[in-house]
């Protein structure tokens, strides 16, 4: 039985709906308090482990608070 691949562009980038694409490949949003807990999360990697989960809660919460406030707009 052989496996089949899925027939992708290998230089395939999803872009963020609304974004421009420049924005878009960047792996922005267009949001800065989203960007910025994004970043966070990339920068954790580098953190030690302890570091980093507080790093994910923040970015979490900073998430979280964005999203609440969808409802408001």
């Amino acid at each position: 039985m052989t496996s089949v691949e899925p027939d992708v562009e290998a230089d395939f980038e999803p872009t963020v709906e609304g974004a421009a694409p420049e924005t878009a490949a960047a792996g922005a949003t267009g949001h800065r308090a989203v960007d910025a807990a994004l970043k966070s999360l990339e920068n954790a990697a580098e953190l030690p482990v302890g570091e980093q989960i507080a790093a994910y809660e923040a970015a979490h919460r900073t998430l979280r608070e964005t999203l609440s406030t969808i409802d408001d707009a």
